[in-house]
């Protein structure tokens, strides 16, 4: 397996060969050692990459599968592979950009989304190409059971501003980002007993985190809690669960998208509160993962959770196997690209 990352062309050598070598060290744990790099742009593509001492993606071609998590990779990077595939996991946002020009048209051999509902939205049908449902997938062995310590927060991982702007039922467009989503569940801690804790990017802004703070809700910086995947994996299994909005227009687009975020709780053993994202047929709702549509719905979840915790913690870490298993999960996507 090689990681191919594109970077913007002129990048500094110094800085490229730095990012580089923080990649390698990021990825080496997980058993992914080959890196790629390319440039958004042919200009000076050789000369940077020689002189960085770095791999390009030539020196790997052909793939087999160039599988993409990319939205704009540079079309001639798909010609390195035999067949390639897209990954969408921004159901909706990414729909409605293709729809409008905001990318170019996606040329793999086929479309991958985490939106169980995506096709019937009126941006998928308007970029006349079918999208394929999988699941989000967690890698079980790198996601253990752990026991959560007494008096655990829930918790959970978001960037809070965003300048993502998506058109309401009425065409107008508002903004949709976590702090809007969270709007309508910031009274959660007035109405159950226990602590709630965010790690968000606030930008340093501490108006806002006062603001946050004044509900009930601890905020903790993101970038000190989960700026490598072992901070991460540590901050979600220190927690009780997860408790998260969606962004609006997930909520609207009623496609049953889940975080990928929330399926490492829940392997975890962590049982999780999310927002409801529309009726699924493959997500589970009722025990170890609840769906809610507001604060009422959250708090009476809470409580009911509290009073059978183990039982919701082993019923969350049997979600993940059942449903979001990567070994099942990827077996099924290279049936379908290869």
């Amino acid at each position: 397996m090689t990681w191919l990352d594109v970077v913007l062309p002129r990048m500094p050598v110094t800085e490229l060969q730095q990012r580089a070598a923080h990649l390698r060290d990021v990825l080496a744990p997980f058993g992914i050692s080959a890196l790629a790099v390319d440039y958004k742009s042919d200009e000076h593509n050789a000369k940077a990459l020689r002189d960085a001492g770095l791999d390009s993606v030539h020196d790997f071609a052909p793939f087999d599968l160039l599988f993409d998590l990319r939205y704009d990779l540079p079309h001639r990077l798909l010609t390195s592979a035999r067949r390639s595939a897209l990954l969408d996991i921004d159901p909706g946002h990414l729909q409605y950009a293709l729809a409008g020009g905001g990318y170019p048209p996606p040329r793999h051999d086929v479309l991958f989304t985490i939106g169980e509902h995506v096709n019937a939205s009126k941006h998928a049908i308007a970029t006349q190409r079918r999208w394929v449902y999988t699941p989000p997938c967690v890698f079980l062995p790198e996601w253990p059971v752990c026991p959560s310590p007494p008096n655990a927060p829930w918790t959970t991982i978001s960037h809070w501003w965003g300048n993502s702007w998506m058109p309401d039922e009425t065409g107008v467009f508002v903004l949709d980002d976590k702090r809007a989503g969270f709007e309508h569940f910031m009274d959660l801690p007035s109405l159950v007993t226990g602590p709630f804790e965010l790690a968000l990017d606030l930008w340093n802004d501490l108006r806002e985190k006062a603001r946050i703070e004044q509900h009930g809700f601890r905020v903790v910086d993101a970038h000190d809690v989960a700026a490598s995947p072992a901070g991460y994996r540590g901050f979600i299994q220190r927690s009780a669960g997860e408790f998260s909005a969606a962004k609006p227009s997930y909520v609207r687009d009623q496609t049953a998208w889940i975080s990928d975020r929330t399926i490492c709780y829940l392997a975890s053993g962590k049982p999780c509160v999310v927002e409801h994202t529309g009726p699924s047929t493959v997500l589970p709702s009722g025990k170890g993962l609840h769906r809610v549509r507001n604060s009422v719905e959250a708090a009476k979840t809470l409580r009911r959770i509290y009073e059978r915790y183990d039982d919701e913690a082993k019923e969350a870490r049997s979600i993940a196997e059942t449903v979001f298993d990567a070994a099942a999960i990827c077996r099924r996507i290279l049936t379908v690209a290869v």
